[in-house]
């Protein structure tokens, strides 16, 4: 009996082994007929690339009611009104585009327009996905001046009322109105109809009144700084308290209270938003100058609001010095500028891993980029002391962050603005998002982009004092050249490099399945730009019908942000050392039920919260017809369903 059901085991071991491999032999992974190389242009992708900055340029003698009721200001924020009876402000818009701001544009280059038309000057365009959506709260603060002319009026005579007709000079510290909320929100709605994101910011001098630039006035003698601070925590003869007085919020700022106020909001549009810009602080919410902007405590509480309010999915951005100081009061450490970049890589889904950098002179040729990097040092050394800043250990500190860095216009006459040494620091910046309105990228655009031009070696100052002699003993670095730019510019080069851009490398898929079996994938891509994908996407697989439209998708559990940009910033095709695993299998049951029948199978990327069906989709960078706008996806293979 023993030896019976020894040779039936056999047996049946030996038929289910062949039953194995039949099943193996009739679905092999066959290599997709499909266009493997990257293709040179500007490809619009959501949270990264060039944004359309609300910028204006008006010389002094061009000031009227028309151009610029309220005085000259270089940075437009949305002011946003109490009331029906409020006066709107989006600024003098070159040409005009209210509410997305997603209109193809040329890049800057340096020359102000004046009276004229923006038409940037630069010849090189782009198709942005970002909307630059930033509100000014000016209303809401009795500290926030309504117009240059009131603050140059309380600069004369130190009062915040006009002498002559009583009328305020500053808005009045309240809570955001009903309708306040319902104006912000008619404006992100507009981003979601379009097919963009927001790049939101909050703040309280959102077209920088608080703050006195000479320049701007030149036939003013005027004295450059801030009157004062903008924000309604930032106690005055006409702001006398920093506390909020709403029944049940006593405990909480004026700044805490109306970040709660905004809360529903962020995570209404939560879809839509890329980054939130902590701003709050200072003129333009840059968080400078002003003294609540260079308070530790001042940052504590800033930063904890917005990671309460701001869903968990979405980057807060901040400067090196508001972080440190809400890390070191969060986790009790003592980290200055000097070792900055001994900071730990933040773990996935930590609340330190959330904070990206925003750079308001992004590359503008000093050691500090006019401070941008290095602020908040000053604040960070008075309160923990021996801090030092210095450049690299800044951008190192960011590159570990591995999250959104954007950048205002800058671009500066030395290594750091100058290419092959930009393209070598936003490698290890990864920056992801300018402002094409705002920067002289006419340097970028000069350089012509060839292998003698890009791998000249590059040597960098060893500090602050050798970049003002020009004499050089730092790092001696070499850009890496992709012939897929050869004789281009620099500036289209930069373009589409920014943030991430993925090129699919290889594909193989199943050459058929059964209606009960499971689909199978294995391919290669790689992430030819300067920085990651940092916000969660929902990675899909379609099957769409070759003879007919119906379609029928099913969810991976693949993560985008596993793409990741090789570190040594080469993105030419032959380092496969930098190709990624894009492999997936899917029971077909996943599906639904698909007929039999032969299909395109395509891979469709966007937010896990979209709500429609075919924006905001990441499209890879490939040549050739791959992609399918109607269903927002790449076209990765084909293969034949059968019974």
């Amino acid at each position: 009996m023993n030896k019976i059901m020894l040779v039936f085991g056999l047996v049946l071991t030996g038929l289910l082994c062949v039953a194995c491999a039949d099943d193996r032999k009739v679905a092999p992974l066959v290599l997709q007929v499909l266009d493997y190389t990257e293709i040179p242009i500007d490809i619009s992708n959501p949270d990264r690339g060039a944004y359309r900055g609300r910028w204006q340029n008006i010389s002094p003698n061009s000031v009227n009611e028309t151009n610029s009721p309220f005085g000259i200001t270089p940075e437009v924020d949305h002011r946003v009104p109490v009331d029906a009876n409020s006066v709107l402000y989006h600024g003098r818009q070159v040409p005009p585009v209210e509410g997305d701001d997603i209109e193809e544009t040329q890049f800057y280059n340096r020359v102000n327009q004046n009276a004229n038309p923006y038409v940037g000057g630069t010849g090189v365009s782009a198709l942005p996905a970002i909307s630059f959506m930033c509100f000014d709260l000016c209303n809401f603060s009795s500290n926030a001046f309504l117009s240059a002319k009131d603050a140059f009026g309380y600069k004369g005579d130190g009062l915040f009322a006009n002498p002559g007709n009583g009328a305020t000079r500053t808005g009045k510290t309240l809570p955001l109105t009903s309708f306040a909320l319902d104006y912000m929100r008619g404006l992100l709605q507009k981003v979601r109809d379009g097919n963009g994101v927001a790049f939101v910011k909050f703040s309280y001098d959102g077209n920088g009144f608080n703050y006195i630039e000479s320049n701007k006035y030149p036939h003013l003698n005027l004295t450059e700084g801030l009157i004062h601070g903008p924000e309604p925590t930032f106690v005055t003869d006409n702001n006398p308290s920093a506390m909020c007085n709403v029944p049940g919020h006593e405990d909480k700022t004026w700044i805490q209270y109306h970040i709660w106020q905004l809360k529903p909001i962020f995570h209404e549009f939560e879809d839509v938003i890329m980054s939130v810009k902590t701003g709050m602080l200072g003129p333009w919410g840059e968080q400078h100058s002003s003294p609540e902007a260079q308070s530790v405590d001042a940052y504590k509480m800033l930063l904890d609001a917005y990671l309460d309010a701001v869903p968990a999915s979405r980057a807060l951005l901040t400067h090196a010095g508001g972080f440190l100081a809400w890390y070191n009061e969060t986790y009790g450490t003592t980290y200055t500028f000097t070792d900055i970049d001994a900071m730990p890589i933040p773990s996935k889904g930590s609340p330190e891993a959330r904070f990206g950098f925003f750079n308001d002179s992004y590359s503008a040729g000093n050691w500090s980029d006019s401070g941008s990097l290095s602020e908040g040092n000053p604040m960070i050394n008075n309160r923990y002391g021996s801090s030092t800043y210095d450049r690299y250990r800044v951008i190192t500190w960011l590159n570990k962050q591995n999250q959104i860095v954007q950048g205002e216009g800058g671009i500066g006459d030395n290594v750091f603005g100058n290419m092959p040494g930009a393209i070598i620091e936003a490698q290890q910046l990864r920056t992801s998002n300018l402002n094409m309105r705002h920067g002289s990228y006419n340097r970028w655009d000069s350089f012509i982009y060839n292998e003698a031009n890009v791998t000249k070696p590059v040597q960098f100052p060893a500090n602050e004092e050798e970049l003002r002699g020009k004499a050089f003993t730092g790092e001696i670095k070499t850009a890496i050249f992709d012939p897929l730019y050869d004789g281009r510019t620099g500036l289209e080069y930069f373009r589409d490099r920014m943030g991430y851009r993925l090129v699919l490398r290889e594909a193989n898929a199943s050459e058929f399945v059964k209606q009960n079996s499971t689909l199978m994938f294995e391919g290669k891509i790689q992430n030819v730009g300067f920085g990651n994908v940092v916000n969660e996407k929902k990675v899909s697989v379609i099957m769409k019908s070759k003879d007919g439209s119906n379609s029928y998708l099913a969810v991976t559990n693949l993560d985008a942000r596993d793409w990741l940009t090789d570190e040594g910033g080469n993105g030419r095709p032959d380092n496969t050392a930098a190709w990624r695993d894009l492999n997936f299998s899917i029971n077909m049951d996943a599906f639904g039920s698909v007929p039999a029948g032969d299909y395109d199978i395509y891979l469709k990327i966007n937010d896990p919260k979209e709500q429609s069906a075919n924006k905001r989709c990441i499209r890879f960078a490939n040549k050739g017809n791959s992609w399918n706008a109607n269903l927002g996806a790449n076209l990765i293979g084909s293969t034949t369903v059968a019974p």
